[in-house]
């Protein structure tokens, strides 16, 4: 039998802060940072056990997104109100690592994270050691995560930087807690970045969605609602008075005179 193939996913979603998306776009550098750092303490200790089998003076992990964009990703990955995403092409990302010239003692891997049951990981032993920077607990599998790997002979640091031109970026998404003028503030900012002129940046609207307001003012049977100004704010609502519709006057009936009712007088005689 026959089965089919999983169809490779060609964008990475990295969820990242506002000031790292920044630095990123300024000087074309994406950060790969020390897993001492990571929230799971599974994923830690893992780690520090490939890390030590190595005999790496350093490594780091970058964790990215492969579905799309989730209410979990922003609130655990981009920090909320604070942060953005930067959805990277697959293709450009991976070429440029099978290619780049190492240093001796530098490694590189990358793929896509396997979710392992707790029964499944009672069977792992140290033929996989390999394979525990790609492995995660099930619980975690909704992330749909992918990763690099970087492995130096160099003592850690809390960083390590490889090049992300601009070029390999296919859309920009800030997150979607902010306000709208906020929002275009922070875009025109982004936009004077050297490179960035016509990059494809935009809010997320997952919280917020145009297409969502637009149902309920439909359903509610009200006109869509421009976003309100101080100026307008202080403005009170016109008062529109119903106008009267002019109506002719009827042409009166001429009523024709009543006969007059005279009493006759009788005569004697």
């Amino acid at each position: 039998m026959v089965t089919a193939q999983k169809k490779k996913r060609m964008l990475i979603r990295r969820y990242m802060s506002i000031p790292a998306l920044i630095d990123t776009l300024q000087r074309e550098k994406l950060a790969i940072l020390n897993p001492a750092s990571w929230d799971d303490r599974n994923d830690r200790l893992f780690m520090q056990v490939y890390k030590s089998h190595k005999k790496a003076g350093g490594l780091y992990g970058l964790c990215a997104a492969l579905s799309g964009e989730t209410y979990h990703h922003w609130r655990i990955f981009a920090g909320g109100a604070s942060g953005a995403c930067l959805v990277l092409k697959r293709q450009r990302v991976e070429a440029y690592l099978d290619s780049h010239d190492l240093e001796p003692g530098t490694s590189i891997r990358y793929g896509e994270v396997k979710y392992l049951t707790l029964d499944n990981v009672k069977k792992l032993s140290p033929k996989d050691i390999e394979n525990i920077p790609f492995l995660k607990r099930y619980g975690f599998k909704d992330e749909d995560e992918y990763r690099i790997v970087i492995e130096t002979v160099s003592d850690q640091q809390n960083a390590i930087f490889i090049d992300c031109p601009h070029e390999w970026i296919d859309t920009v998404y800030l997150n979607p807690w902010l306000y709208d003028n906020q929002a275009q503030s922070l875009l025109s900012t982004l936009r004077e970045i050297p490179g960035c002129k016509h990059l494809k940046i935009r809010r997320s609207e997952l919280t917020d969605s145009t297409t969502w307001r637009e149902a309920a003012e439909r359903i509610a049977g009200k006109p869509h609602s421009p976003a309100m100004t101080l100026q307008k704010a202080g403005r009170p609502k016109a008062i529109v008075k119903p106008t009267r519709k002019y109506a002719a006057p009827k042409a009166q009936k001429s009523k024709a005179p009543k006969p007059s009712r005279r009493r006759l007088a009788t005569r004697t005689s």
